[in-house]
């Protein structure tokens, strides 16, 4: 896999050395490797975070980010027949 770093993309290799760095490895592929990790693990346990009881809807905006958003609603109704 190739990623380019040049021209528009330059940013990249600011991020992927703060990344690698982050993860303690020496390694741009490895800070990815992590990031990707870290990812994964993240978005399983924002799911359950979401449906945890003591959530709430500021908590859930605290928790979104850029890419992800969590969401919660309390929804209390009453049926009758």
């Amino acid at each position: 896999m190739r990623n380019r770093i040049d021209g528009e993309y330059d940013w990249r290799t600011d991020l992927y050395d703060e990344t690698a760095e982050y993860f303690g490895v020496g390694t741009k592929n490895g800070g990815i490797d992590g990031a990707c990790e870290l990812f994964t693990q993240m978005l399983r346990n924002l799911e359950r975070a979401a449906d945890y009881p003591d959530m709430t809807e500021d908590l859930a905006a605290v928790l979104s980010t850029a890419n992800v958003t969590v969401e919660h609603r309390t929804i209390i109704g009453v049926e009758t027949d």
